[in-house]
């Protein structure tokens, strides 16, 4: 499928979204994580095309969407600013990582705006905040080097790179993924810093899908960080993906599919 390409015009940037133009159907829209573009989420979109009115948002840094500093906070206004502009209130909101921080702050504060959400392994862990900012800044220091290192290498070498990395991957989901490493900027690592989760958990009164990896894998979220989620707020349900690390989607497919599938029926 050729998704169609749009942007949008606010005061001092732009957001750049793909679509179906499925006008009339429900709201499905899509949150990348970091160094991901809106393109990454194609596989899983198109099992929904039929039912759902689809948007795949690039965050700003990345994909084509405006460069520049941008906290997580005004990632957060972004997603509602987009939502209210193409009037698609309440949508169905997804979220990876860094998009499900998103996704899980836009219902806390704009919970009007939002119907369900799904979220694939946010970035929510049961650090105390030394930890937390010690952890943060030894993550932006590794993608800064890991953003020096991709722009190095050739589209060849990168998607050799990425197939050796993540081999239980589709290569359906290789081409996005190499192009999106091309269009993820420096300032892109400022959206990484966000408030405590347990706070923002507890204002979401949409239902609520959590969808975690096995804790033997590259994972984030952790089987305590999930109990303490069900005992903050009774919204939420929450899955773990057997055999499936931080990339829950792409490691397995199906299985990802399934459990949004019943979620959203």
């Amino acid at each position: 499928m050729d998704w169609q390409g749009h942007n949008l015009h606010f005061s001092d940037h732009v957001i750049h979204y793909y679509g179906n133009g499925n006008v009339g159907k429900p709201a499905l829209v899509f949150c990348h994580g970091f160094s991901d573009n809106g393109l990454c989420w194609h596989r899983v979109a198109l099992r929904f095309t039929d039912q759902f009115d689809i948007y795949l948002l690039d965050a700003r840094n990345h994909g084509q969407s405006s460069r520049g500093i941008a906290s997580a906070e005004d990632m957060t206004q972004d997603l509602a600013d987009v939502i209210t502009a193409l009037e698609l209130e309440p949508v169905i909101a997804v979220g990876h990582s860094m998009g499900a921080g998103t996704v899980a702050a836009l219902a806390a504060d704009y919970p009007h705006l939002v119907a369900k959400m799904i979220l694939e392994d946010p970035a929510w862990s049961d650090e105390d905040d030394t930890q937390k900012t010690k952890s943060m800044r030894k993550r932006a220091a590794g993608f800064a080097k890991y953003l020096e290192m991709i722009a190095r290498l050739s589209d060849d070498q990168l998607l050799a790179m990425g197939r050796a990395q993540h081999p239980s991957w589709s290569l359906e989901d290789f081409p996005s993924w190499v192009q999106s490493k091309r269009e993820v900027d420096g300032f892109a690592l400022k959206g990484l810093i966000r408030s405590p989760w347990q706070t923002l958990i507890q204002n979401i009164t949409c239902p609520a899908l959590l969808l975690y990896a096995d804790e033997t894998s590259d994972g984030i979220v952790q089987q305590k960080v999930v109990d303490q989620i069900l005992s903050l707020n009774p919204c939420f349900q929450c899955k773990q993906i057997t055999g499936a690390g931080h990339n829950l989607r792409r490691e397995q497919f199906e299985a990802y599919i399934t459990e949004i599938e019943a979620f959203l029926n």
